[in-house]
């Protein structure tokens, strides 16, 4: 998720990271999602692969690689539900942001002092029946060292929210979204920025979080590489 100026440290603890109004949550989605449209449906070709993975009900936890700041909202636009996602507590600055960012479905954590605050929320949530995203790459980053490189550092907090809540995991690839780092590329072609979705599945109810890491961490690789080919 992008970086924002700071005036004050938020606490992943804060009460108020866990309240957010659903009708509020599916306007600020919606319009989330018509602005991003605008944008880059108008000046890129969007490819959004293998949606009927995503189960259209129950809480479904989406695992995706992370290349650029314009990640978040491609993915919003791809995904057929509301999501909510695990965002880095930097955006949390100021009380409009904050309010924005809450009712947006956003839950911050600290990604150099994560507490288990945020950790209980994404799962709470997951519970609730929700759809929960996250970049278990823990930022962004380019090749070789991501999904796409084929060396990526996965953190382990997906394969815990994962076991527990015991919910299915889909895999998300997005390729080519650095595209739109270079205002040239907006006006005098229309690139293709593409988002697939892999097959869900599920994690052993009796696997230890090494194991739950390395599934995550071969389904991702895995969707990467058939990326590639197609």
């Amino acid at each position: 998720m992008p970086t924002g100026f700071m005036s004050r440290r938020v606490s992943t603890s804060d009460p108020v990271a866990g309240k957010y109004n659903r009708r509020l949550l599916v306007l600020i989605n919606l319009t989330a999602r018509l602005v991003a449209w605008a944008l880059f449906g108008v000046f890129f070709r969007i490819e959004r692969r293998g949606r009927e993975h995503v189960p259209r009900a129950g809480g479904v936890l989406v695992v995706s690689n992370h290349i650029s700041w314009f990640d978040p909202p491609l993915l919003n636009i791809a995904l057929p539900r509301v999501p909510h996602w695990l965002a880095m507590v930097e955006l949390f600055s100021g009380r409009f942001l904050r309010w924005l960012f809450t009712h947006g479905g956003l839950i911050p954590i600290d990604r150099d002092h994560p507490g288990s605050a945020a950790l209980k929320e994404a799962i709470r949530r997951l519970r609730e029946g929700n759809v929960l995203v996250l970049f278990p790459e823990g930022g962004i980053h380019r090749e070789p060292n991501t999904v796409l490189g084929g060396n990526p550092d996965i953190k382990e907090g997906a394969a815990l929210i994962a076991l527990k809540a015991g919910v299915p995991i889909v895999p998300a690839i997005i390729q080519n979204a650095r595209i739109s780092y270079r205002w040239q590329n907006w006006f005098f072609r229309r690139f293709t920025i593409r988002i697939t979705f892999g097959e869900p599945f599920r994690l052993p109810a009796d696997a230890k979080r090494a194991l739950a890491h390395a599934m995550i961490r071969e389904k991702l690789l895995a969707l990467a590489r058939m990326t590639k080919q197609a």
